[in-house]
């Protein structure tokens, strides 16, 4: 392995390929701040990073967290499209942008309350692991448009947003849907606050 590239423990990072702002910025956004580079379980921490957001953020007018929330989802598609272009890749396991906005969704009926926060993060990563229906068709659905066999994905063809960064994001936004109902009934049950 050269030295410009480092092994991440399922992918490799093409660091050479990483030119100006517009890739710096989007490996950033991409990986959450590098969570996303960690050899182990980057799903996991880029989950985590999305806890604190989702704390200091609960507490805001609604008007202020749908801005922050679309503007992270908004982000994380063009990050992820061009994360995907430059390491030629789909959906690189890098990328974890969209277990940010995916807990965000989770927990977005979670208050402060630690208690619920926890049970937000696991109920997200359950529905992000496992995949229930609908999850996994939109996933796999996402891939196929993303392909390298895709015409539109050619070198030098501008594919859709959806096909490349949003076919990333879609899959951990129902998910985050899929928890939030989970923490909703057990709010409801009083089960966490």
């Amino acid at each position: 392995m050269s030295a410009t590239t480092r092994y991440t423990g399922r992918r490799t990072i093409h660091w050479d390929r990483l030119k100006g702002t517009r890739a710096y910025t989007a490996i950033a956004v991409a990986t959450a701040g590098g969570a996303g580079l960690l050899p182990k379980a980057p799903g996991t921490f880029g989950a985590l990073v999305g806890v604190p957001i989702a704390y200091f953020t609960n507490g805001a007018p609604v008007e202020a967290r749908v801005a922050l929330w679309t503007f992270l989802l908004v982000i994380g598609t063009w990050s992820s499209k061009v994360f995907d272009e430059i390491m030629n890749s789909k959906d690189n396991q890098n990328i974890v942008i969209d277990e940010v906005v995916g807990l965000g969704i989770t927990a977005w009926a979670a208050g402060t309350h630690p208690l619920t926060l926890l049970a937000s993060f696991i109920a997200f990563r359950f529905f992000d692991i496992v995949k229930p229906f609908p999850v996994r068709q939109v996933d796999t659905w996402s891939h196929k448009k993303a392909s390298s066999k895709n015409p539109a994905n050619t070198p030098g063809s501008q594919a859709p947003l959806w096909w490349g960064g949003f076919g990333v994001m879609a899959d951990d936004v129902l998910a985050g849907f899929q928890g939030l109902l989970v923490i909703l009934l057990l709010q409801h049950y009083g089960i966490v606050p």
